[in-house]
């Protein structure tokens, strides 16, 4: 049977943006277990052996997707902590919508695909650093509550906007409002 992609060369510009564009699209929809090769390969109209020559495997293929799609994000500069936490719901917002997807989820909360979930969580890990680093800051600057356990904040955050996509809503403004109208008061020292 002929692959009805065309094979395309090494060269060509776009093949590896339309290979991650695709992986991504399958990972959200379908999750991990709906990433293979020749899906990539019908999705994004690039020879299965175009994709095999940049990527030795699905798991390969995996990495260098989530990898691509989650550049490091830098905290704008000039804000109060509260439009700075406000700031960062709507960068996870995108991630969760953009990256992740119901697809991962379910599959992350049925650990259905080991390796992929350690591999997203290894990134989530290594990601929210910046984000603990933030709150350790606004802590030591009196703008949150002494002794406040940012790794469980952190966790919060994320997990919100996890939990409004498994219901079946997309995180948006009016979420991130809620949820630090929400959660400030905790957050911050008492009068």
């Amino acid at each position: 049977m002929n692959d009805p992609a065309v094979d395309l060369p090494e060269h060509h510009a776009g093949a590896d943006e339309r290979i991650v564009a695709a992986t991504l699209q399958l990972l959200r929809d379908r999750g991990p277990a709906g990433v293979n090769v020749e899906a990539v390969a019908a999705a994004s109209g690039v020879a299965k052996t175009t994709i095999y020559r940049r990527y030795e495997d699905r798991e390969a293929l995996l990495a260098a997707a989530i990898d691509a799609a989650t550049t490091e994000v830098t905290l704008p500069t000039g804000m109060s902590t509260y439009d700075t936490l406000h700031w960062l719901l709507g960068a996870a917002r995108v991630r969760v919508q953009e990256i992740v997807g119901r697809g991962t989820v379910a599959a992350i909360l049925i650990d259905d695909d080991a390796p992929f979930t350690d591999q997203l969580r290894d990134m989530i890990r290594m990601r929210s650093h910046q984000l603990v680093a933030f709150l350790d800051e606004a802590v030591a600057r009196g703008d949150l509550r002494a002794g406040l356990d940012v790794k469980l904040v952190v966790s919060v955050l994320l997990g919100s906007a996890v939990g409004h996509v498994i219901r079946g809503g997309e995180p948006d403004e009016v979420w991130a409002d809620r949820l630090l109208t929400l959660l400030w008061p905790a957050l911050t020292p008492p009068d």
